[in-house]
C-alpha cells in the first residue's frame, strides 16, 4: 500500500476507530499510521481485545518496518516513543532507563548459562522442594501459623518471561494484583477493609475501578500519613492508558511476578512507601499494576520490553514528533500529542529498584520532562474549555437575541394584522352603512315623489261633502302640533286617509328640499312602487286602530296593531266601514310618530353628511 493510499485510508477512519487504532498501537508499541495495525484491526473487526490477542497468541509480527533499526541506531540519547515503529519483543539500548550496560551484559549472560544453570540447580530444587513440603506438613499437623504471609513455595531463580498461566479478565486480574499486596503488606486500600476488596471487585459490573480522588490516607482504611497502597487503576491496560490519556496525567506501570524473589520485598518496602505515595499523590499519578503471570500484564511486559522484575514504566503525553527526535516540552508544538513511554525502572545488582531510587527518579527524571508539556496541554484544554463556555454564552446571547426580536417580529406583525383587519371592518361597515344609506335616500326620494304626486291627485280631485251618505270628517293632530282635516267619502278605502296623513305628515320636510336650488327633482315613482306606512292612525276614545292592508304596513308597526285583528287586513276596509258609529267627525291620532321622527332625522343626517362630504 502507497502512502497516499494510507493517508487516504487514515482520513477515513471516523472518531471511534482512530481511538480503537491509537489504543492498538499503544499496547503492541506498534506504528499507528502503519498497514500492519489498520489490518489487524480490520481482520478482527475493530475489536482492540481481539487484535492483541491475535498479534501475542498467533504468529510472531514479520512486518516491522525495518527503517525503525536506523532510527534506533541514529538516536541513543533520547527515549523512543511509546507508540513507535517495530517490533513488540525488539527492544534498544537506550530503553533501560538509566541501569548503563551492565543490565544489558546480565541479560546476556543470564541467557547464556540458562540451561547449564537449570541443570546443575535441579538437586537443589529438589532438595529443597523437598524441604518445604516437610516444613509445611509439620506446619499444618502442629497448626503452627507463620509470623508472616511468606510462603514456603520453592522458588525458581532463572525463570523467564514464560507465556501467563491465567485468562482471567483484565479488571480482575487487576484486583487479584491489588489483592496480592494487601495480603503481602497487610495493608488495604484507603477507605475499606482488606476483605471487602473483593467484594468491591464484584460490586462493579464493568470491573473497573477508577480510583480518581487521591487522598492521603493509611492502610488499614485509616486516615493520616504512613505507609498505604497506592491507588491503582482497577482495569485494562489499554483504559489506564486510555484514561491517563484523556485526564493528562502521567501513568506509572508496576509489573511484578510472584515466583520472583524480591516480589514481597518490592511490595513491602516500595509500593506502600510513605515518600513514594505523597509524591503519586501530589502529582496525582495514574498507577497501574499487574503479575505477569495474567495475560495483560504479559502483553504490557512484551509491550514495553522488561529484563528484570520488579519492573516500573512511566508513560505520558510527549509531543508527536518523529521517534527518538530530541524536543523541548516547554516549547514543543502541543498539537497532536501521543502517549509515549517516558522511562524505566528495573532491579538490577548495580542498580537496586528501592523507594529511594524510584522517588529520586520522579523527581529528576520523569517529572522534569513531563510536567511543563502536560502543564501546557492542561492550560490548552482550559483555554478551550474556556473557548467552548464563551463560545456557546455567546451562541445562547445570539439565540436569545434571535428569538426577542423574533417575538417582537411577530408582535409587530400581530398587532399589523389586528390594524389591517380593524381597518378592513371599519371600511366594510363604513361600505355597508354607506349601501344602506344610499338604499334610504333612495328610498325617501321615491317616497317624496310619490308624495308628490298624491298631493297633486288630493288638490285635483274633490273633497266630498259632509252631507254626502257616509262621508266622514277626518281630523289629525300632527307632530308639529298643527291639526289637519278633510272629509272623505265613505266608499274611499282607508288607504286613502293614510296617504292623506302621510302627505301632511311630511309637507314641511318636502318644502324644504324644494327650497334647495342644487336638489333634483324627486323621481317619477314606478308603476310597480308600493308606499309602506310607518305609523297607524287610531282614535282617541274609544281607542280604535284604522284599518290598513297588510301589504301596505311597515314592519315596524306590527305592534302597534297586534292587538286588533282588525286593524291589519289582506282586503280593502272604506272610510265608511272603518269609521262606523263614530260620528261624522272623527279625531285621529298618529301612533309611531316618534319611530317616524328617528327615521326622517336619520335620513336628514344622511343627507347632509354626503353634501358635506361633497364640499370637502
Amino acid at each position: 500500500m502507497s502512502l497516499s493510499d494510507e493517508e487516504a485510508l487514515l482520513g477515513s477512519l471516523n472518531a471511534s476507530q482512530r481511538n480503537s487504532l491509537e489504543t492498538f498501537a499503544a499496547v503492541t508499541n506498534r506504528d499507528p499510521h502503519s498497514a500492519d495495525s489498520l489490518q489487524a484491526l480490520q481482520e478482527s473487526g475493530w475489536d482492540v481485545q481481539a487484535a492483541i490477542s491475535r498479534v501475542y497468541d498467533g504468529a510472531p509480527d514479520t512486518h516491522a518496518p525495518e527503517e525503525a533499526d536506523d532510527d534506533d541506531d541514529n538516536h541513543h540519547d533520547h527515549d523512543p516513543p511509546l507508540l513507535s515503529a517495530g517490533s513488540p519483543r525488539r527492544r534498544a539500548p537506550q530503553q533501560t532507563g538509566g541501569l548503563g550496560t551492565g543490565a544489558i551484559g546480565l541479560y546476556y549472560l543470564r541467557q547464556a548459562l540458562a540451561l547449564p544453570l537449570a541443570i546443575l540447580a535441579y538437586p537443589a530444587a529438589l532438595l529443597y522442594n523437598l524441604g518445604a513440603a516437610i516444613v509445611v506438613f509439620l506446619a499444618r499437623l502442629f497448626r503452627l501459623r507463620p509470623s508472616s504471609t511468606a510462603s514456603f513455595r520453592p522458588r525458581n531463580p532463572f525463570a523467564g518471561a514464560a507465556r501467563p498461566r491465567t485468562t482471567v479478565s483484565p479488571a480482575a486480574a487487576a484486583e487479584n494484583f491489588v489483592r496480592s499486596v494487601e495480603r503481602v503488606t497487610a495493608l488495604s486500600r484507603r477507605g475499606q477493609s482488606a476483605t471487602g476488596s473483593a467484594s468491591a471487585a464484584a460490586s462493579s459490573s464493568s470491573g473497573l475501578t477508577s480510583r480518581r480522588h487521591h487522598t492521603r490516607g493509611g492502610g488499614g482504611g485509616g486516615g493520616g500519613t504512613g505507609p498505604r497502597i497506592p491507588e491503582f487503576y482497577i482495569g485494562s491496560y489499554d483504559e489506564a492508558l486510555r484514561f491517563a490519556r484523556d485526564e493528562m496525567r502521567i501513568l506509572m506501570v508496576v509489573l511484578t511476578s510472584e515466583e520472583h524473589e524480591r516480589d514481597e520485598r518490592f511490595k513491602r518496602e516500595v509500593l506502600v512507601s510513605e515518600v513514594v505515595n505523597d509524591l503519586v499523590d501530589e502529582e496525582r499519578i495514574v498507577v497501574w499494576g499487574g503479575d505477569v503471570s495474567d495475560r495483560d500484564a504479559y502483553q504490557v511486559g512484551q509491550t514495553l520490553s522488561y529484563i528484570s522484575l520488579p519492573f516500573v514504566a512511566f508513560i505520558a503525553l510527549q509531543p508527536s514528533g518523529p521517534p527518538g527526535l530530541a524536543s523541548n516540552p516547554a516549547t514543543a508544538p502541543i498539537t497532536s500529542p501521543r502517549m509515549r513511554l517516558i522511562s524505566r525502572l528495573e532491579h538490577s545488582p548495580t542498580s537496586p529498584l528501592t523507594a529511594t531510587t524510584l522517588h529520586a527518579h520522579v523527581q529528576t527524571a520523569v517529572l522534569p520532562r513531563v510536567k511543563p508539556f502536560l502543564a501546557r496541554l492542561v492550560a490548552q484544554k482550559a483555554q478551550r474549555e474556556a473557548d467552548r463556555r464563551a463560545r456557546e454564552d455567546a451562541e445562547r446571547r445570539v439565540a436569545e437575541n434571535a428569538r426577542r426580536d423574533e417575538e417582537k417580529v411577530l408582535a409587530v406583525r400581530r398587532r399589523e394584522e389586528e390594524r389591517q383587519r380593524a381597518e378592513r371592518a371599519r371600511l366594510e361597515r363604513e361600505e355597508r352603512e354607506r349601501v344602506e344609506r344610499l338604499e334610504r335616500e333612495w328610498e325617501a326620494e321615491r317616497a317624496r315623489g310619490w308624495r308628490e304626486r298624491k298631493r297633486r291627485e288630493f288638490l285635483a280631485s274633490r273633497e266630498a261633502s259632509p252631507a254626502e251618505e257616509g262621508a266622514v270628517r277626518v281630523a289629525v293632530r300632527l307632530g308639529n302640533g298643527q291639526r289637519v282635516m278633510r272629509t272623505f267619502a265613505g266608499d274611499a278605502p282607508t288607504e286613502e286617509v293614510y296617504a292623506w296623513t302621510e302627505c301632511e305628515l311630511e309637507r314641511e320636510a318636502d318644502l324644504a328640499a324644494r327650497a334647495v336650488p342644487s336638489a333634483p327633482p324627486p323621481p317619477p315613482p314606478s308603476a310597480d312602487y308600493v308606499q309602506r306606512y310607518h305609523f297607524r292612525l287610531a282614535t282617541t276614545f274609544p281607542r280604535q286602530v284604522i284599518p290598513l292592508p297588510s301589504h301596505l304596513a311597515s314592519p315596524s308597526t306590527t305592534h302597534l296593531s297586534d292587538h286588533d285583528h282588525h286593524a291589519r287586513s289582506d282586503q280593502t276596509v272604506t272610510v265608511a266601514e272603518a269609521f262606523r258609529g263614530l260620528g261624522k267627525t272623527v279625531n285621529l291620532v298618529v301612533d309611531g310618530l316618534e319611530t317616524r321622527r328617528r327615521m326622517s332625522m336619520t335620513s336628514r343626517e344622511g343627507e347632509e353628511s354626503e353634501e358635506e362630504e361633497e364640499e370637502e
